[in-house]
């Protein structure tokens, strides 16, 4: 069943992988000897990047834009559960959808989160002066990904169409700015344990946020 779809979404996941981890290789490069005397925790750096400085009341963003970034949350979150659902349907092609309805109107909402997202770059005076080709088909191959996950949920496509359209996304996530699926985290991890070395995180309380 969906032998073929599932070969091509296979094909691209591993080009996706191994291509990423070149990038990440190469853009390593060791990193600068941290001579400072330690005064705190790498771990303890890492777990605060991770939580407490990701909370919304930390973020600028999310103070002075918050439906901005209630929309932008809403659309990461429909491609987490897209990527989630392309590898059970990938390993388990006859399972039998979960909830398809209210998970099918949930990446309506996220793939409208992601239209609105690539609409507004497009008209903002300030962002469409510095964008490039880029910038608008992550969010158009986004927002068709998402979108292609909903119509299947309520069966309007079949399974080898979701599963096609993600492999084209998938294909194109270490070509692009989507590659910061893998560099987000991986930067997060790399400033919290730098930090928490240094006793920077986690900042203490009463600090200026």
């Amino acid at each position: 069943m969906l032998v073929a779809e599932r070969i091509v979404v296979a094909s691209s996941l591993v080009w996706a992988a191994a291509l990423l981890l070149w990038q990440l290789l190469a853009a390593w490069g060791g990193g600068r000897k941290d001579y400072s005397a330690r005064a705190g925790s790498p771990s303890r750096g890492v777990l605060y990047n991770f939580a407490a400085a990701m909370s919304p009341v930390r973020k600028e963003a999310a103070r002075f834009h918050p439906f901005k970034f209630a929309v932008g949350m809403v659309m990461h979150a429909g491609v987490a559960f897209a990527i989630v659902k392309t590898l059970v349907i990938l390993v388990r092609p006859e399972t039998p959808p979960v909830t398809p309805i209210p998970l099918g109107g949930f990446f309506g909402i996220a793939a409208a989160a992601a239209s609105f997202l690539f609409l507004r770059r497009f008209f903002s005076p300030n962002l469409r002066p510095i964008s490039n080709f880029d910038d608008y088909f992550a969010a158009f191959i986004v927002a068709i990904y998402l979108a292609t996950a909903s119509l299947q949920d309520f069966g309007v496509v079949s399974a080898g169409v979701f599963l096609l359209v993600g492999a084209v996304t998938a294909f194109y996530i270490p070509l692009g700015k989507l590659r910061h699926v893998l560099f987000c985290p991986v930067a997060r991890l790399d400033l919290g344990r730098r930090l928490g070395y240094r006793g920077t995180f986690p900042a203490t309380r009463g600090a200026k946020k």
